[in-house]
C-alpha cells in the first residue's frame, strides 16, 4: 500500500515540476560568467529552460546571460535568453529561462515541436522544413472520365477548328516570307507598244476622217486646221515683209489658218485616247495613238534600282492583266531607265499575245528571283 502511494506522488510531483516538455536536441548554451563566455553542451531544452554540462560552480537563484545556439548548415541561430540557476548536481547544471521575450519563445517552440513531430532530426534540418511547401495539395482522387457523345464531337470540333486556323495562318505567314525573300515586285506596270503617237501641232481645229479601229498604211486620219506661228527677229525679216502678198501677210500675222492632213504611217490599230468627235484641241493634246499589226504588245514594268541584283537571277514572271480572270508568264525582252524617277525599267513580253483592247490597260507584275519553291521543281 504504501509502494502504491509513494509511486502516485512521484508522478505527480514529475508533472508539476515540469510543464514543459524537454528535448534531447542538438545544441549549445554559452554562459557569461564574469565577462568570460564559456560554450556547454546541452543535454535537454524545454521551453521554461535547459540541463547543462559546465564546469563552473553556481548559487541557486544565480541570474546568468545566456544564448541558446542552433547550428544550421552554415549559419548560427542564437536566442540571447536571460537565465536562473537552479539546481547544480556535478557538472550538470540546470537553468530556468526568465524574461524570455514573445519572439525568442516562438522560435524555440518551433524548434522543439518540428523536433517532437519528426519534422527535423537535426537542428540543422529547419532549413528543409522553412523551404518545403506548405501549401495543402489536393488530394488524388479519381474521378470519372468518360465523356458523353456530344462532349466528345464538340472536343473534336474544337481541336479541328484550332488545327485548321493555325494551318492556315502557318500557311499565310509561309506564303509572306516567300514573296518577302523570293519575289520582287514592281511599283507600276501597264500595257504598252511601240506605238506612233499623234499630237495636236498647235492650239486649232481638228476632224476626225475615220473612226475604225484599224487602217492600212497611207490612209488619212484626221484633218487638223490650225493658225501660222511666225515671229520677226532680223531687219530682213522685215525688209522681206514690205515684198509679199496681202494675201501672205495676213497668214503670216494668224489671221489665216493652215489645213494639215494627217495620214497613218503603217498598218495600224488605232487606239483614240478620247471619243473621235471634231473639236478645238489644244497644242500637244494626243489625238491618236497607232499600233503596228506586225508588232505584239508587252507589257511595261518598273522596279527600283535596289533591286537589281534580285532581278538578274529572275527565274519566271508572273503577269496579271486587269480583267483577266487567269495570270500569265512573260519575258523581258528588254531594258531602259526612267531618268525622271530614277527607276529601271523593263519591257515584258507575254507568252500569250494581248489583243488590242488590252492597251493601256493597268497589271501587276511578280518576278521570282530563282531561289524560291519553283527552282526546285524544275
Amino acid at each position: 500500500m504504501s509502494d502504491q502511494s509513494s509511486t502516485l506522488s512521484v508522478v505527480h510531483e514529475a508533472i508539476d515540476e515540469r510543464q514543459h516538455v524537454r528535448v534531447k536536441i542538438p545544441a549549445t548554451v554559452s554562459v557569461n560568467v564574469s565577462g568570460k563566455v564559456i560554450e556547454c553542451e546541452v543535454e535537454d531544452i524545454s521551453l521554461g529552460g535547459a540541463s547543462i554540462f559546465i564546469n563552473q560552480s553556481f548559487v541557486e537563484g544565480q541570474l546568468i546571460d545566456t544564448t541558446v545556439s542552433f547550428n544550421l548548415d552554415g549559419f548560427d541561430m542564437n536566442l540571447p535568453i536571460k537565465a536562473k540557476v537552479i539546481s547544480q548536481k556535478g557538472k550538470v547544471t540546470s537553468i530556468g529561462f526568465v524574461d524570455v521575450a514573445q519572439k525568442q519563445m516562438d522560435t524555440l517552440r518551433y524548434m522543439i515541436s518540428s523536433f517532437i513531430a519528426g519534422d527535423i532530426v537535426s537542428a540543422s534540418g529547419v532549413l528543409n522544413v522553412v523551404q518545403r511547401e506548405n501549401y495543402i495539395k489536393q488530394r488524388k482522387t479519381k474521378f470519372d472520365a468518360t465523356r458523353s457523345w456530344s462532349e466528345r464531337a464538340k472536343a473534336i470540333f474544337g481541336t479541328a477548328t484550332y488545327l485548321v486556323f493555325g494551318s492556315l495562318i502557318a500557311l499565310i505567314l509561309a506564303y509572306k516570307l516567300y514573296i518577302y525573300f523570293f519575289q520582287v515586285n514592281a511599283l507600276n506596270s501597264s500595257v504598252s507598244a511601240d506605238s506612233f503617237i499623234v499630237s495636236m501641232p498647235g492650239n486649232g481645229y481638228v476632224s476626225y476622217l475615220t473612226n475604225k479601229d484599224e487602217v492600212e498604211k497611207g490612209e488619212p486620219l484626221a484633218s487638223v486646221s490650225s493658225q501660222l506661228q511666225t515671229s520677226f527677229n532680223t531687219p530682213e525679216d522685215l525688209r522681206a515683209i514690205s515684198d509679199i502678198s496681202e494675201t501672205d501677210l495676213q497668214t503670216l500675222f494668224g489671221k489665216a489658218l493652215l489645213e494639215t492632213m494627217i495620214a497613218s504611217p503603217c498598218d495600224c490599230f488605232v487606239y483614240y485616247p478620247e471619243q473621235a468627235s471634231d473639236r478645238y484641241a489644244y497644242k500637244e493634246e494626243e489625238l491618236l495613238h497607232l499600233l503596228p499589226v506586225d508588232k505584239p504588245l508587252y507589257v511595261k514594268a518598273t522596279f527600283p534600282f535596289t533591286r537589281i541584283d534580285a532581278l538578274n537571277n529572275s527565274s519566271e514572271i508572273n503577269i496579271r492583266i486587269f480583267g483577266h480572270a487567269e495570270p500569265t508568264k512573260g519575258k523581258i525582252v528588254r531594258s531602259e531607265v526612267d531618268s525622271k524617277l530614277g527607276n529601271l525599267v523593263l519591257l515584258i513580253e507575254p507568252l500569250e499575245p494581248l489583243a488590242k483592247e488590252d492597251y493601256l490597260k493597268p497589271a501587276e507584275v511578280s518576278i521570282d528571283t530563282g531561289w524560291g519553291i519553283s527552282k526546285f521543281w524544275q
